[in-house]
């Protein structure tokens, strides 16, 4: 087993410095294991490198969805220079501020120090691990399974402007601003200043049997690509997302403000939207009428053109 653990995970929250925890247990000096605590880039670019060279059966992060979108994508990559490598098994101890990959695939049934726990002794006295199988998304030569433009990248744009403040009361945070931002734009001579729905004007070609019927650069206020169905809190907002291999989900909305609130009951529930289209699909491509800012797994990413976002291989996770 290799362990790559983020520091930094889950600052400002109760689930800060567990990574050491979870490290003195899958990673005993007495075991025959690999831990890097990685700070930086260039630490988990070389930790990686060492990764693909030890070929681990088990490659264990300890993290939220960004530690694990950075980890997989510098190990998988890594990978790629070695066409026919098996990728290692996947071990995701939820330590993040956000942990919405975990909570889809079913790792957040135990807390990490249990999880952790649980795993090792099930390791050491040769019983078999209770595992699932997700796909992964690869954008732009990236791992990660969400992407998104519009609200998504919007609202983590607010939400990380909120220092220290903790994970449910940025959000709150968030949600009052906005919602008095919308209020006050009722007003005359008072424009909304559009904090969440601010509009991305983008082309979204899919392959030929599933062409949405839209113009070029048509207005959204969001839309997602996801192989996970939970976006946080307990919303699944992708419901599709899991159900067919080889595919992820898509979800295009033109919705406003006062549209996505009266439609957070479905958006919860995972049942559909009024003015948004969805579709199941293996790759699609997005063009976007000015360089535009999007997210993968919450790291929000620089502006471009265009993205390409496809199927990337299926991994197998370990989840108890």
């Amino acid at each position: 087993m290799a362990l790559v653990s983020n520091p930094n995970a889950g600052q400002h929250t109760p689930r800060a410095g567990l990574g050491a925890v979870i490290g003195s247990i899958l990673a005993a000096p007495a075991d025959p294991n690999r831990r890097y605590d990685t700070k930086t880039l260039g630490e988990l670019a070389r930790a990686a490198r060492q990764i693909q060279q030890d070929r681990p059966e088990i490659l264990a992060v300890a993290g939220g969805d960004g530690t694990l979108h950075k980890t997989l994508t510098s190990v998988f990559q890594e990978y790629e220079r070695r066409p026919g490598v098996p990728l290692p098994q996947i071990l995701l101890i939820p330590i993040g501020t956000m942990n919405n990959v975990a909570t889809s695939i079913g790792a957040t049934r135990y807390d990490p120090v249990t999880l952790a726990k649980r795993v090792d002794e099930k390791l050491k006295s040769h019983q078999e691990l209770d595992v699932v199988h997700v796909r992964i998304l690869k954008v732009n030569g990236e791992y990660g399974f969400m992407h998104g433009a519009g609200l998504p990248v919007n609202f983590l744009q607010a939400y990380y402007a909120y220092d220290h403040a903790l994970g449910k009361r940025r959000i709150l945070k968030v949600l009052l601003a906005t919602l008095w931002d919308e209020f006050l734009s009722i007003l005359p001579f008072r424009r909304s200043r559009q904090i969440l729905t601010k509009p991305v004007h983008a082309r979204i070609k899919l392959p030929e049997d599933h062409d949405p019927p839209v113009a070029p650069f048509m207005t959204h206020t969001a839309f997602m690509s996801s192989t996970v169905d939970q976006v946080g809190l307990g919303c699944r907002a992708m419901p599709e997302a899991m159900k067919t291999d080889g595919c992820f989900m898509l979800r295009s909305s033109r919705l406003s403000f006062w549209g996505w609130l009266a439609s957070i009951g479905h958006l919860w529930a995972g049942l559909g939207l009024p003015q948004s289209f969805d579709a199941v699909v293996p790759r699609l491509v997005i063009e976007y009428e000015q360089p535009t800012v999007t997210m993968v797994d919450g790291e929000i990413k620089p502006p471009r053109t265009h993205d390409v976002v496809e199927c990337g291989p299926l991994l197998t996770f370990i989840i108890g």
